[in-house]
């Protein structure tokens, strides 16, 4: 049996005559609107996943209205609460949705201290008090077939846009500020990272049977810290062997990497700013589906990205087509064995 599953950022997407954040003009009116799901409605055709998880859904019924009049109108969708005025995560599926949840909360209080220091040492400790995820996971378990169930989680970490003062902005401070700023968003991103990986590590110790697929906008490179951190650390070279073993069980797949040791050449970005191409957004997979594990249900086989509507400013005179998400698709296709 095969299956696809895919993530899509749609990039603001609410109904229209309605503002986003805190812009006082609509985001679209009533054509622009229409443009909007037109331009998802074929993509999501193209795509032709079977498993969908979305970013920045801002208003529930918009995304209803992409799949309206398509073979998905009937599929099964849930979604992530939404914080007032911000976007969350949705989730589309063929399969049964045999359950869902929105995390809201971080499951620890993180405190940092130096690496001279140690966390006994109560004095020294440093809380840091960011206990929600910017915008809340979604967790599902969906049934693709009668003797597999699959966790799907679905994310969107926060950006790397700095963290300034009320009033300031990004062209009215100077550098020095900017650089705390973007510290600022990096630590919330990084303390996102290992809420995330503490949930994964939960459902991998309880439910070991059950596959894990992770996915969504990540904001940060392939080889980031904070991507590294969900992924997990490969297990030391000269550990014990039945030591290295449980211990892999607790990492993750990047499916990009499965796709570049099978190809010749590697084109895949799904995001471009300021002349970089970079990899936002991402599918990881539990050693479910790894090719070295022995006990494996499944096998990655192939990756696809759909970024041909990607443009880059900086290269040349060519605009963003407004109602055109700034991000590319990826797609996974699944083998079960």
């Amino acid at each position: 049996m095969k299956f696809t599953i895919a993530t899509f950022n749609v990039e603001n997407l609410i109904g229209p005559e309605k503002p986003i954040y805190d812009q006082q003009r609509p985001r679209y009116s009533a054509d622009e609107y229409h443009k909007k799901i037109n331009w998802i409605k074929n993509q999501l055709l193209t795509m032709n996943a079977d498993i969908v998880g979305f970013q920045e859904i801002f208003e529930e019924q918009a995304l209803r209205d992409c799949i309206a009049g398509t073979i998905y109108k009937n599929w099964h969708l849930c979604f992530a609460r939404r914080q007032s005025g911000k976007p969350g995560n949705a989730l589309l599926s063929k399969f049964p949705i045999a359950s869902s949840q929105s995390i809201e909360e971080i499951p620890f209080i993180f405190n940092f201290f130096d690496s001279k220091q140690t966390e006994t040492e109560t004095s020294t400790l440093i809380p840091i008090p960011i206990k929600q995820f910017s915008r809340a996971v979604l967790k599902a378990v969906i049934q693709i077939r009668e003797d597999i169930a699959i966790i799907v989680y679905v994310v969107h970490l926060k950006s790397k846009r700095p963290i300034l003062a009320n009033g300031v902005t990004r062209d009215s401070t100077n550098y020095s500020e900017l650089a705390q700023g973007e510290v600022r968003s990096l630590v919330r991103r990084a303390i996102e990272s290992a809420g995330i990986r503490t949930l994964l590590s939960q459902d991998i110790t309880h439910t070991p049977t059950h596959p894990i697929i992770f996915l969504g906008d990540l904001n940060d490179a392939d080889t980031a810290v904070t991507n590294q951190i969900i992924l997990g650390e490969p297990p030391f070279y000269k550990l014990p062997q039945k030591q290295k073993v449980e211990r892999w069980k607790y990492t993750l797949q990047d499916s990009a990497n499965i796709q570049a040791r099978k190809s010749l050449e590697n084109f895949h970005f799904t995001y471009i700013h300021d002349g970089h191409h970079e990899s936002l957004d991402n599918i990881f997979v539990s050693n479910h589906f790894s090719d070295l594990n022995r006990a494996a249900i499944g096998r990655v086989i192939d990756i696809r990205v759909y970024n041909d509507h990607l443009v880059d400013h900086t290269l040349g005179h060519q605009k963003k087509i407004w109602y055109i998400t700034d991000h590319g698709q990826v797609v996974m296709n699944v083998q079960l064995f």
